[in-house]
């Protein structure tokens, strides 16, 4: 129990960290936290048009782990909040037809990518 606490710290310690590169482009703390998740998960998106499924296994070989020690749980959380999105999306799209996964992924990438767009443009004016 002890190490799962410690490496959720951590991971939340090591994302609002690297999430500080934001604040130079005046973006807020908090906010900062969003959109680097949210432009890790476009980046995802866009490889995952191309490679769906060596990013699904990916995510499934950093998440599902049995081990315990704090590493392998902090590799556990950071692969969670930088692949979570874009993997329960692209689990669904690919039981879907080939040229439709395809479309419906692309449009996700943008989707994606305006939602950060939004949020750039709603601090910068």
């Amino acid at each position: 129990m002890a190490a799962k606490l410690i490496s959720i710290l951590l991971t939340i310690l090591f994302i609002s960290l690297l999430s500080l590169i934001f604040v130079g482009i005046d973006i807020p703390f908090p906010t900062t936290i969003i959109m680097l998740l949210l432009l890790s998960n476009a980046i995802i998106a866009f490889f995952s048009i191309f490679i769906q499924r060596v990013t699904i296994k990916r995510y499934n070989n950093s998440f599902v782990t049995n081990k315990k020690d704090v590493l392998s749980l902090i590799n556990k959380y950071t692969t969670f909040a930088f692949y979570g999105l874009n993997h329960a999306v692209q689990s669904a799209l690919s039981l879907i037809p080939f040229i439709i996964n395809k479309l419906l992924a692309l449009l996700f990438f943008f989707l994606l990518l305006v939602n950060w767009l939004i949020l750039l443009v709603m601090f910068n004016g």
